[in-house]
């Protein structure tokens, strides 16, 4: 009895198994011939069939076509035609062309068996979407299948070819059996970071049984900061808003990612819950004894998410001094971290209890006053040219950390924290790309050892966070090198699913990478590949044609290796269900947004039911434009400091005609002063 719901006879056989003394049929790979019939002529690299062996279904990926003919060498041919390539054939020379097949798994009749037995010389079919999904090991997922990427097969259905999602247990990609995804791609071709997006989507629709949360880090311009808006925008939904989406010539997702978002049984949406966090711009701290988070802007953060309406996600990031000195070796130059600079700034640490900037200032005053009273060359041990070379370098650590430090002490109030404990489904976004070098590094590897230690103490807040890092080869870089992230990225990779972690790590080149980071990965995806990381060892597993595909993949196709999978599969996947960022930076850029549009975003954040444009456009006819952000601005600083209205409209246009009577007062008061002064003169 054949296994007929593995196999597509409607396509009729596609080939033949044949075996040989040079190719005999093994438990893990056979070759066939194929058939010259039209559903034979679909067969590709990638396709999955299905062939018989005794008393069992094998189900195979294909790999490496060779075409055959009866030659012994080129020179026959040559010879047969006398080197005239016009001369026609006597006879027309038979060729043929074979397929290797890799065996994915095998179905025996009874359910007992689990062995494996070479498929026998017989026909060979495509294999069904129960095949394939059998093959991927479907049936001994202990967690939740989640949607990773569309398998298309050869054969056809209703008219179209046959689609099969390519499912990862949950268990072996968010933990605890194995965890991690690691993907690898050329830069520049629309994939790592598209894939990470699109499976942390397929995640929160999917998981539903666990509490999950995502950290990103933005690394490149606007990549990462405008993950909450849709990628389509409808005219009868939100006219204004869809006019500007038409502007930028933004249409949505193409029919075709639709219908693989459907074949995946996925809905196409935004992530409804992004906080984005970034440090004050330089310059802008005031240099005040406290620095209240609350009252600041994003207008002052470094990060391209900043217009009116659309920063209510923006959150500040700003450290007291005392959260830089444990990262000292990192910020100042190795020639200067001698012992006598590491012993004073551990003096600082610890007796003297140095928290900010300020308090440094104060006590190097009272530290070089003591030593102008009498001929003393040292302080508590330290002689005077240590502390002067501190007090030297620590005058440029504001400049040198861009922002991040404050003179004073940092008050956050109610406000989130970078570092703090998640919501469920929420993508905390790390902007960190208007940074570079020394500010860059702190705050990556800052957040991410804060981060570990909630885990070690179970204060995450969600079942399972997925921490997304870009670039691992400068974060984990192979060889001896080492570093505080470094050390971090591979105890994540190794214990991390232990502790609720699962690093989501892509990078250009995987032979950089620290072999302790992708070697955890229980998931890897493959995309397009360069040459000069090709040829390298950590790809010496894949035969030489699936070696040759990768140097050519096309965007959006992958493949995948999991845990479940004897041999990696193709497939590919829809662009995120996302606003992309360069889109998102021109859309909602504020000197392209007027004032009345700029209110309709902030109360589309703060109301169900924000009023409509030309109503806001006839409350703030004849104010001027900066009363109307002042206005603005009030109610969205008490909405931050969780203060917020029950009416924000309301509150905002009584703000608006407060200011504005009082403006106009002022107004009034200075024509009438001026007047007096005229009739004095």
């Amino acid at each position: 009895m054949l296994h007929e719901h593995f196999l597509d006879t409607t396509a009729g056989p596609i080939g033949r198994v044949v075996t040989s003394e040079e190719y005999p049929a093994t438990a893990h790979e056979f070759y066939f011939w194929t058939a010259e019939t039209e559903a034979a002529q679909n067969l590709d690299i990638g396709h999955i069939v299905a062939a018989e062996a005794e008393d069992a279904t094998a189900i195979a990926v294909l790999d490496d076509p060779r075409r055959y003919s009866d030659l012994q060498s080129f020179l026959d041919d040559f010879y047969a035609y006398d080197g005239d390539p016009e001369l026609e054939a006597l006879s027309e020379r038979v060729e043929i062309l074979v397929f290797r097949a890799q065996v994915l798994a095998t179905k025996h009749r009874e359910e007992r068996k689990k062995s494996k037995r070479p498929v026998r010389t017989g026909p060979i079919y495509y294999a069904t979407r129960a095949a394939i999904e059998f093959a991927l090991g479907l049936e001994e997922y202990s967690g939740t299948p989640i949607p990773m990427l569309l398998h298309e097969n050869g054969n056809e259905r209703d008219g179209q070819p046959q689609r099969t999602p390519v499912y990862v247990d949950e268990d072996y990609l968010l933990g605890p059996e194995a965890g991690h995804l690691n993907i690898t791609g050329m830069s520049g071709l629309s994939t790592k970071t598209s894939h990470a997006l699109f499976t942390i989507s397929s995640v929160f629709q999917t998981a539903k049984n666990k509490k999950v949360a995502a950290l990103m880090f933005n690394v490149k311009g606007a990549d990462l900061l405008f993950l909450d808006k849709p990628v389509e925008v409808k005219a009868d939904a939100d006219p204004e808003l869809a006019e500007r989406y038409a502007r930028e010539g933004h249409t949505g997702l193409p029919e075709e990612h639709r219908s693989m978002y459907e074949a995946l049984g996925l809905e196409v949406k935004p992530f409804e819950n992004l906080r984005i966090f970034a440090p004050l711009r330089y310059g802008m701290d005031s240099g005040e004894r406290v620095l209240d988070l609350a009252g600041i802007p994003a207008r002052k953060l470094n990060t391209l998410r900043n217009a009116r309406g659309e920063d209510s996600c923006v959150y500040p990031i700003a450290w007291e001094l005392g959260d830089v000195m444990p990262y000292a070796g990192a910020v100042f130059e190795p020639s200067d971290m001698d012992d006598k600079f590491r012993g004073f700034i551990e003096e600082l640490r610890g007796p003297q209890r140095v928290k900010t900037q300020a308090d440094f200032e104060v006590l190097m005053d009272e530290i070089f006053d003591y030593f102008e009273d009498g001929d003393k060359q040292s302080w508590n041990g330290h002689h005077r040219a240590t502390i002067s070379k501190v007090r030297n370098r620590f005058k440029i650590l504001p400049s040198k950390c861009a922002g991040l430090l404050a003179h004073g002490r940092v008050e956050y109030n109610d406000l989130p924290r970078v570092d703090g404990p998640f919501e469920t489904n929420e993508v905390r976004v790390v902007d960190i790309s208007q940074l570079s070098g020394i500010p860059q590094d702190l705050i990556v590897t800052s957040v991410i050892e804060k981060i570990w230690e909630l885990a070690e103490i179970g204060l995450l807040g969600v079942d399972k966070l997925i921490i997304f890092v870009d670039e691992l080869n400068k974060y984990a870089p192979t060889g001896s090198k080492t570093s505080a992230l470094k050390g971090t990225l591979v105890d994540i990779s190794a214990r991390g699913r232990h502790l609720n972690l699962t690093l989501f790590g892509a990078q250009q080149f995987r032979s950089k990478v620290d072999e302790e980071v992708v070697g955890n990965a229980a998931t890897s995806l493959y995309g397009r590949i360069g040459d000069e990381e090709i040829t390298n060892s950590s790809y010496r597993s894949f035969s030489g044609t699936t070696r040759e595909e990768l140097l050519q993949l096309e965007k959006g196709r992958l493949l995948c290796r999991h845990a479940h999978y004897a041999f990696p599969v193709f497939g590919t996947f829809p662009l995120p269900p996302v606003l992309p960022g360069a889109v998102g930076s021109r859309i909602f850029r504020q000197d392209r947004v007027d004032a009345a549009s700029s209110v309709l975003s902030v109360m589309r954040g703060l109301m169900t039911k924000p009023p409509a444009i030309t109503a806001i456009r006839e409350e703030i006819e004849g104010v001027p434009e900066d009363r109307i952000f002042e206005a603005l601005d009030a109610v969205q600083s008490a909405a931050r400091a969780g203060s917020a209205p029950a009416d924000p409209y309301k509150n905002f246009a009584w703000n608006l005609k407060r200011g504005h009577r009082r403006s106009a007062t002022r107004r009034d008061n200075s024509e009438i002063l001026a007047g007096l002064d005229r009739m004095r003169d």
